[in-house]
């Protein structure tokens, strides 16, 4: 390696350093050296690295070009690096002294975008001028497509400015020209036109869909803009903001707006429908503050936004409910206690209901041990010292209405029609252990404080009584307590095999028995509030948010029993997993592993003794477990063990003495799924040298992203489920039973077909289906996305360019089809 340096004349502000691999060659007489071989110069923090480089001292030029090699392949082109910015080209002749360079056959890379030019001039400002090249973001030396242009200027950091163009698609011609081009050439992003999708719908007209500017704000904020319009007078306007401030918080403000026309003014079918609706998300990162926790989720809007959207996706069209919370949490440092403060929302789009509570408090005091914190230090255990105290404060102000009440004007009675409460709950707990048991006793406590109550006042008249119900301002503190315990063990059995296939089953079984006693909290007045006079009764607190005390007294005893089953057996795959002792990684040149036979299976029933008659509850039985480790089966059932009478009310008498049966089943459901992936699952699919792995979204409109290494993939469920009401000795079933299913199966390279639906066993029809297509085409891609069943039956087809600064160069089409009448977008 030859190397030299010099700080050459009085114009250059630093040494300039040269060097090459094979040799240097001085010409004193021309005060030029010649670099041959893998030939750097540096200034600065210019490179200009080359095969062959000639340096003139006398001028501070630099020219660098190229060498055949043996094949005659010209090999070490120059590459020319400033500021991290690389340009390659055939020839760079560049002056150290003016800052400015003379490039033949250039190519570079600008953000997302690559230039290519026959000739260019670098000037001192760093601007490039460019006679006969051309623009694309095809990172290929010959690329799929590009921009054949005259003359361009590459303005760094901020834009490219193309003269005349026309799209080339490899080397052939299209008639897409332009007189002239900006493109965006800054880090970040830039602002820019949002090119709508246009067509035709029957109802509403042409249109022009999410057209609209994009506008960037510094590096942590940008905003879109879109509107949609129609030649018969509809409209939509839709606003997305994003934020990020990193280490600190990040999120998204979507606002959504339209107005759908129906039919003509003059027709009597004419109809107008305002919508709108409002989604934020806020996150605040957990590094950001010790103390201080802020989180939004806001989903709110007329009930009508999406059913009537064909912008929509289809999880946004099945929904119909929303939900939403605004929270601020305070911790203290040290300290078992937080505060926080929330806005919750809950709407119903089927009912057209809101439920809104502003604000809801929560204090809350965590577990502690407080004999511990007020004994000395040197004071001998006692067994009251895991006594543990814990506590919770609400405060609640909800208002539930309905959607057509929400307006402006209307603000002050519905503030009236709010109602709000205080709770406090607190429980003291212990648990003593022995070898083979655990007991846990327990003592409740709730306070319930309201400052309305409901009063039933009765008038009687010569020829009638009636009730009059009145609210009255009246503050009420309702107690309620409860006390118990419950025991717990736990068993073991295990059973060993001969031999190297199955080497042992092991049963756990966790049995658990409780008792709780609460005493009769009732609060309810007994009177003649029924029809003409009937003895009936009410609570003052039952209008409260959270509700009346419990009636009637109570001594419960409670049974549970918990199982699972599982084996050990040789792995043939030899991967053994040693996390246990039962687990056991290796015993001699044999590996095992261990298996669930049955995951979960548990039993509960409970029986109050204080009734005076059905005293047993439902029977509840559940289990979970998977096959192979591949099916997931998971049952839940319900079983009443007393009879019922011709009305199907329960008796008095057991199902066995009447039908023979141990119980009546009441309600059951299975779930049965399983979702299996070829082995290739996680292998990259292999490419060329100039191939670039392209993962993207499948559907540019959902998010969903497309995994090429997986060649395909199948995720089935099934659910049934039965709910049983008995009358007059018969029973009447109500069944659920559903089929769904999605997948995806990569048919060629670089295609991937996705399907998603289902089937209703019960109304023998398809649950909502889409099925979608995606083809990478390197720098472009191809999405074709079709509902072929249901209201929403329609079809996009879309291509278009990859990269950013050109993604609204694409053809796009959304249309319905098979209809009696178009979907309403």
């Amino acid at each position: 390696m030859w190397c030299g340096g010099a700080a050459l004349g009085q114009q250059l502000e630093d040494e300039v350093r040269y060097e090459a691999r094979d040799s240097i060659r001085y010409d004193l007489a021309n005060q030029t050296v010649y670099l041959f071989g893998a030939a750097t110069v540096n200034y600065q923090d210019i490179q200009l690295s080359a095969d062959r480089i000639a340096f003139s001292f006398k001028n501070e030029i630099a020219e660098a070009f190229g060498a055949p090699d043996s094949a005659g392949t010209v090999v070490g082109k120059p590459s020319f690096t400033q500021g991290g910015h690389t340009i390659d080209a055939d020839s760079i002749r560049y002056s150290f002294r003016s800052k400015e360079g003379l490039i033949r056959e250039v190519r570079t890379q600008e953000q997302e975008a690559w230039v290519h030019a026959s000739l260019s001039k670098r000037h001192a400002n760093g601007e490039v001028h460019s006679k006969g090249g051309m623009l694309t973001t095809c990172d290929r030396p010959h690329p799929h497509y590009h921009f054949k242009v005259g003359r361009m200027m590459v303005i760094p950091d901020d834009k490219i400015v193309a003269g005349p163009a026309y799209m080339k698609i490899g080397k052939v011609p299209t008639p897409l020209a332009v007189p002239f081009g900006l493109f965006p050439n800054k880090k970040g992003g830039s602002s820019g036109l949002l090119i709508p999708v246009w067509g035709n719908n029957q109802n509403l007209g042409y249109f022009l869909l999410n057209g609209g500017w994009y506008m960037p704000f510094g590096q942590h904020v940008d905003q879109q803009l879109t509107g949609d319009i129609y030649s018969r007078g509809s409209w939509a306007l839709k606003s997305v903001t994003r934020y990020k401030a990193r280490y600190r918080y990040s999120g998204n403000l979507e606002l959504n707006h339209s107005t759908l026309l129906t039919s003509d003014p003059e027709f009597p079918d004419f109809s107008r429908q305002r919508n709108f609706f409002i989604n934020w998300r806020h996150v605040v990162d957990a590094k950001a503050s010790l103390t201080d926790r802020f989180s939004a989720s806001l989903n709110v809007g007329t009930s009508s936004n999406f059913t009537n959207n064909f912008n929509s996706s289809t999880n946004q069209y099945l929904s119909n409910t929303f939900q939403s919370n605004i929270g601020w949490t305070h911790l203290w440092p040290g300290k078992p206690y937080t505060l926080s403060v929330n806005a919750l929302h809950r709407q119903n789009t089927i009912e057209r209901s809101f439920s809104v509570t502003l604000p809801a408090v929560t204090f809350n005091l965590q577990r502690i041990l407080p004999i511990q914190l007020l004994r000395p230090a040197a004071a001998a255990p006692r067994w009251y010292d895991q006594l543990a105290f814990n506590y919770t404060a609400n405060f609640d102000n909800r208002l539930t209405t309905t959607e057509e009440h929400l307006y402006l004007e209307n603000i002050g009675p519905l503030a009236r029609q709010a109602r709000n409460g205080i709770k406090h709950s607190a429980a003291l707990t212990t648990t003593f252990k022995n070898r083979f048991f655990s007991l846990n006793p327990e003592f409740r406590v709730t306070d319930r404080m309201y400052f309305e109550q409901l009063r039933k006042t009765v008038f009687a008249e010569p020829d009638t009584t009636y009730t009059v119900t009145d609210t009255v301002p009246k503050f009420g503190a309702p107690l309620e307590w409860s006390t118990g315990a419950a025991l717990t063990s736990k068993l073991y059995g295990t059973y060993f095999f001969f031999g190297e296939g199955l080497k042992a089953i092991r049963h756990t079984i966790t049995p658990t028995v409780g008792f709780t006693y609460r005493p009769d909290n009732s609060t309810r007045i007994e009177g003649p509030f029924g029809t003409d006079g009937a003895i009936g009764s009410y609570s003052p607190y039952q209008i409260g948010i959270y509700g009346e005390p419990s009636a009637g007294e109570s001594g419960s005893l409670n049974f549970g029993l918990i199982q699972n089953v599982e084996a050990k057996v040789r792995d043939r795959k030899a991967m053994a997993d040693s996390t246990s002792s039962f687990n056991a990684a290796q015993e001699g040149e044999v590996t095992y592993k261990k298996i669930k036979l049955i995951d979960y299976l548990s039993l509960n029933a409970s029986r109050d003794l204080l009734k005076d008659s059905l005293q047993w509850s439902n029977v509840g039985i559940s289990t979970r477990t998977s096959l192979f480790n591949v099916v997931n089966i998971n049952l839940n059932s319900s079983w009443d063990p007393y009879a019922v009478d011709s009305l199907g009310r329960r008796i008095d008498r057991s199902e066995r003495s009447v039908s023979g049966a141990l119980a009546r089943m009441v309600y059951t459901n299975v779930a049965i799924g399983f979702d299996v992936k070829s082995k290739r699952y996680g292998q990259p699919v292999a490419s060329s040298t100039n191939d670039r792995t392209v993962v993207n979204d499948s559907d540019p409109t959902k998010g969903a992203e497309v995994n090429f290494s997986m060649p395909w993939r199948l995720g089935v469920n099934y659910s049934y489920d039965v709910s049983r009401a008995y009358s007059a000795g018969t029973f009447t079933d109500t069944e659920r039973q559903s089929v769904l299913f999605n997948g995806d199966v990569t048919v060629l390279k670089y295609w991937k077909l996705g399907v998603s639906s289902g089937y209703d066993l019960v109304a023998e029809d398809w649950t909502p289906t889409s099925l979608n297509l995606y083809w990478d085409l390197h720098c472009w891609e191809f999405n074709f996305n079709i509902i072929p069943l249901g209201e929403r039956k329609s079809f996009m087809f879309r291509i278009n360019v990859k990269a950013s600064i050109l993604r609204d160069l694409k053809y796009e089409q959304r249309k319905p089809y098979g209809n009696d009448r178009d979907l309403l977008y």
